[in-house]
């Protein structure tokens, strides 16, 4: 006899995998999951399972301890990626998640034509990340177009079965941590300026108030995997723009209040990264363990900071323990 209960949660979260509160001409994000059958895959010595929108981590140890290293906004800088990465590993973490925004897309940042194709930025900077046998956890941001981000997706994957597409699997039950992942931006446009390309990933608020029914069922401390950060009205958010506004997402904020997600990481605001606030917008230190916090992980390009101080690339690392979590930064010099 079929579990009618368990058949009606893979039914809702197939649905919101599959993005039914959009549609295409409006470039809402739209899921490419597969409905195939279960199967497992090793990677680094781990087993996972893989089945409709979710991995489950199916290899335990005896502590209560996960590491994960972050990069967000690599933008093309697939050398910085590859020496993030190897950091990572010396350093012990059991995986990388990408927050978005892997190649540079001069022609939606700056007008011009790419001087490198978007797709072959994509799947240098994965490959460079994927070479470390870690799993890999990836969304786009506001700069992938689906048709890049999608092929490069496929032909990485096809090769590297370490990594983990998030607008394809959205759902992480981890050993000691677990994710649910936001792919693509939360604003369109404003006026006299465009975000995302008009073939690109743009989340609505709908889509993001259904991302965190995704959490249910998950026992450990929850991470939402983010290009853009949430509004969190801190006086140096990890949304903060160089005028000093808060430019983070308010639905997202709300979202992760109402389904107790404590934790996100995200970039996008490259003068922001390092940046931590709680949602009431208290600001979080680095290495400072916190029961609640979203983090700004900068970007692979120099950036000028709120601050003031410049750096030639950042990336960091988040660390979860049992409920509360913390984060490291590290800089390329």
């Amino acid at each position: 006899m079929v579990n009618l209960k368990r058949l009606l949660t893979w039914g809702l979260v197939g649905a919101l995998a599959l993005g039914t509160i959009g549609c295409k001409k409006d470039s809402d994000l739209e899921s490419t999951v597969e409905q195939t059958a279960p199967f497992t895959r090793t990677i680094n010595g781990h087993q996972y399972k893989f089945e409709w929108s979710k991995v489950t981590e199916l290899t335990s140890d005896e502590d209560n301890q996960a590491g994960y290293g972050v990069i967000s906004d690599a933008h093309g800088e697939v050398s910085k990626a590859k020496f993030f990465a190897e950091e990572f590993k010396k350093r012990g973490v059991d995986g990388i998640i990408l927050t978005g925004d892997l190649p540079s897309n001069e022609e939606l940042r700056y007008g011009r034509r790419d001087s490198k194709d978007d797709k072959t930025e994509i799947k240098e900077v994965l490959e460079a990340v994927a070479q470390t046998s870690l799993p890999i956890f990836v969304i786009p941001g506001n700069h992938e177009q689906k048709p890049d981000y999608q092929n490069a997706l496929a032909e990485v994957t096809a090769e590297y079965g370490n990594v983990i597409d998030m607008t394809k699997f959205r759902i992480f039950d981890g050993d000691d941590v677990d994710f649910v992942s936001l792919p693509g931006y939360q604003t369109f446009k404003i006026p006299g300026r465009q975000f995302i390309p008009d073939n690109g990933y743009w989340v609505k608020p709908e889509f993001i108030q259904a991302t965190g029914k995704l959490r249910n069922g998950l026992d450990d401390a929850v991470v939402l995997v983010t290009h853009g950060c949430g509004k969190t009205n801190a006086r140096l958010s990890p949304a903060t723009i160089y005028s000093g506004q808060d430019v983070g997402d308010e639905t997202t904020t709300e979202m992760m209040k109402q389904n107790n997600i404590p934790f996100a990481v995200c970039g996008h605001i490259h003068e922001a990264g390092g940046l931590a606030a709680t949602y009431e917008g208290k600001p979080v230190k680095q290495g400072e363990w916190a029961k609640q916090f979203s983090a700004n992980f900068g970007g692979l390009e120099p950036w000028k900071q709120v601050d003031g101080t410049t750096y030639n690339g950042m990336a960091g690392i988040l660390t979860v323990n049992r409920n509360s979590a913390k984060f490291e930064i590290l800089y390329q010099q």
